[in-house]
């Protein structure tokens, strides 16, 4: 009888370790899917703003619009990597999905700000625009900063992003 307990504790644990070390694995492929994301939505943002700034009204739009898709896409991705976090109950990898899902919302705060921007210079109502166009600047450099966070992360425990 306490040969069967023994065998099924250790499979217990077998099975939970198992569990755990896939949850790590998929939390390190999303956070690789995240960046994916994230740096899609950025070329397209740049591109957004560049053609704003040439008046290219209509390909502004189109490449804000493209960017907000991909940082949904990097978004949805991160509420599953932070709910596998959790599941492993890891405060690293928790607080580095939080801070990319920060940074997600920002850069989605500041395309919604361009694309604003762009809708209302398409009107010609470039006072407005340009307020528009400053609240997605400082949308951005929050951005920059949840960032800089996870990157520090990263570089404290090299061990467990791969």
């Amino acid at each position: 009888m306490n040969r069967i307990l023994i065998v099924a504790v250790i499979l217990a644990v077998v099975f939970l370790s198992g569990c755990i070390g896939s949850e790590i694995s998929n939390i390190n492929d999303m956070a690789s899917t995240i960046n994916v994301h994230l740096k899609k939505g950025d070329e397209f943002y740049n591109r957004s703003a560049v053609n704003a700034n040439r008046m290219s009204l209509n390909q502004a739009l189109k490449d804000s619009n493209s960017a907000m898709d991909e940082y949904s896409l990097a978004q949805t991705s991160a509420q599953s990597a932070l709910t596998s976090a959790k599941n492993t109950n890891d405060g690293i990898f928790i607080d580095y999905i939080q801070n990319a899902l920060l940074e997600i919302q920002a850069k989605m705060n500041a395309t919604s700000e361009l694309n604003t921007a762009i809708k209302l210079l398409q009107n010609n109502q470039t006072t407005s625009a340009n307020t528009h166009l400053l609240a997605a600047n400082n949308y951005m450099n929050h951005a920059q900063q949840y960032k800089a966070n996870r990157d520090e992360i990263v570089r404290q425990n090299p061990t467990k992003f791969k």
